[in-house]
C-alpha cells in the first residue's frame, strides 16, 4: 500500500532543523549551518508495517522558516500537515520555551496534529536544560520527546518513524471499511470520548463521575458541544490518564481522540 504524509519541522532559527532533515533524507551532516529562509521541502520513501499492513510511505518533510514573526508564511506551510517535529536546542533554554509560547499555538490553530518534541544537539556538552526539564515539559504538553543529534545521527531516523506511526493513529490506514460506526458530529465525538475514557478507567461509574466534573470545568454543552470545549476536555482527560497509565498510552489516546475530532463534520 502506498501512502503519503506531510510533516513539518518547527522551531527557532539555528536549532538544527535543516541538519536533521539532511541526516534523515541523505544520511549526511553538514558542519556549516545554512540559515533556513522560507520553507524547504524534502521527500523520503520508507517501508513500514502497521497492524499487519506493509506500507510504502512517502514522507514529505517541510523545513519551516525559524524566525518568529513570519506567521503568515509559517501558517501557510502548516496547512495540510499530518504531523510535526518541534525542535529545540539543548544549549539554548529559550528555544525550549518558544515551543509552547510561539510554535505550538500556531500549529494547533492551523493544523492540530500529532507532534514530537526533539531536544537537538545532544552531542554537545554545554546543555542549558536538563533531561528532566525536557521530559517534564513534553509530558505537560502531552507529547513524546527524544534527544537527537544531527551530527551523530542519534534518534533521527527513529523520530521520523515514530511520527509516521503517530500519524497512523491520528488518521488511520484503512484497507477495508470497518462496520463500526465512527462519529460524524461533535455530539457523537463527545459520546465516543466519554465511553472510551470510562471503559478504560477501570470502574465505569467512577469514570463517568470524573467526566461529569471535568465537563463542568470546561463548560461543556452536552447537547451542542463545541470543538474548543472538546479540545479542552481531551487535554484534561490526558492529564488524568497520564497519572494512572503508561505515559505513552495516555499520549496515544490523546492523539486518537484529537484525530476523531478532526474528522467529524464541524457544523
Amino acid at each position: 500500500m502506498e501512502i503519503k504524509r506531510k510533516v513539518v519541522l518547527l522551531g527557532d532559527a539555528a536549532v538544527g532543523k535543516t541538519s536533521l532533515v539532511r541526516r534523515f533524507v541523505y544520511d549526511a551532516f553538514d558542519d556549516k549551518y545554512i540559515m533556513t529562509i522560507g520553507t524547504k521541502v524534502s521527500k523520503k520513501v520508507i517501508d513500514m508495517e502497521w497492524e499487519g499492513i506493509n506500507i510504502n510511505l512517502s514522507l514529505m518533510v517541510w523545513d519551516v522558516l525559524g524566525q518568529q514573526g513570519f506567521t503568515q508564511v509559517q501558517e501557510t506551510a502548516f496547512k495540510g500537515s499530518d504531523g510535526a517535529l518541534l525542535v529545540c536546542d539543548l544549549t539554548r533554554k529559550e528555544t525550549l520555551y518558544s515551543i509552547s509560547h510561539y510554535w505550538l499555538p500556531i500549529l494547533e490553530r492551523v493544523a492540530g496534529v500529532p507532534a514530537i518534541l526533539l531536544a537537538n544537539k545532544s552531542d554537545l556538552e554545554n546543555w542549558d536544560v536538563t533531561y528532566e526539564d525536557v521530559e517534564n515539559f513534553a509530558n505537560q504538553l502531552g507529547m513524546p520527546f527524544m534527544l537527537t543529534s544531527a551530527k551523530t545521527g542519534e534518534n533521527v531516523e527513529e523520530a521520523f518513524r515514530e511520527l509516521a506511526r503517530m500519524t497512523f493513529l491520528f488518521y488511520p490506514v484503512v484497507v477495508n471499511e470497518s462496520n463500526e460506526k465512527m462519529p460524524s458530529t461533535l455530539k457523537e465525538a463527545l459520546d465516543y470520548i466519554m465511553d472510551d475514557f470510562a471503559r478504560n478507567y477501570g470502574n465505569y461509574e467512577d469514570g463517568m463521575a470524573i467526566l461529569t466534573a471535568n465537563m463542568k470545568l470546561v463548560e461543556m454543552d452536552i447537547e451542542h458541544p463545541s470543538a474548543p470545549q472538546l479540545i479542552a476536555l481531551i487535554d484534561k482527560l490526558y492529564t488524568i490518564e497520564k497519572d494512572y497509565m503508561d505515559i505513552k498510552k495516555a499520549q496515544e489516546k490523546k492523539i486518537i481522540r484529537l484525530g476523531i475530532l478532526k474528522r467529524v463534520r464541524w457544523s
